[in-house]
């Protein structure tokens, strides 16, 4: 198992959340962003499967490479969306408590992380946020220019070896945002 993880710190996948450009991460206000969070968390496993009673959330934003690659008949729909995440991840952002959920749930800052996450120990983080099973991170999110299709990264980890992430492609239809039916090659990771 060490040997994995060494293995993953000297030769990381494409797919890890790279370091934003230098400089102080400002307030990310985009009330249609929180909307799509909001939209999605109820997807995520630590909520559907493992029943948190509490969510952890990372507040600054992770920036994941883009890997979404729409085939031609729909480039004009989610390529737009896809050029927006690019820009508006080159820097990082600091995530507001505007989240629409009835679980209790608090941000928390990558220092507050890595003081009771320590190095790599779990069993300290799970003490610390006893119904959280893990904690989230989110992307910014990419818009098409109407504001009709969202791009978005989010994530979750739960233990050294535990957690998953991937990409979600939303449609926004007669005013709520759905999961988006698209062609295209994609990515997402478990551990």
């Amino acid at each position: 198992m060490l040997v994995l993880l060494v293995l993953a710190v000297l030769f990381p996948s494409p797919f890890q959340a790279r370091q934003a450009a230098a400089g102080p991460a400002r307030d990310y206000q985009d009330p249609e962003a929180y909307i799509v969070y909001s939209t999605i968390l109820p997807s995520d496993w630590i909520i559907r499967d493992s029943h948190a009673k509490h969510l952890v959330i990372l507040r600054e934003t992770r920036v994941y490479q883009m890997c979404l690659r729409p085939e031609p008949e729909f480039e004009q729909t989610v390529g737009p969306a896809i050029k927006d995440y690019t820009r508006i991840n080159a820097s990082a952002w600091l995530l507001q408590d505007k989240f629409d959920t009835a679980l209790s749930h608090e941000l928390v800052s990558n220092e507050q992380l890595k003081s009771t996450l320590g190095k790599g120990d779990w069993e300290l983080f799970h003490a610390y946020y006893p119904d959280s099973k893990g904690f989230l991170e989110f992307s910014a999110v990419g818009f098409n220019e109407d504001k009709t299709i969202a791009v978005v990264y989010m994530g979750h980890s739960c233990g050294l070896l535990c957690g998953e992430g991937g990409f979600h492609v939303l449609q926004k239809k007669d005013g709520k945002w759905v999961p988006f039916e698209w062609k295209g090659s994609s990515c997402s990771w478990v551990s």
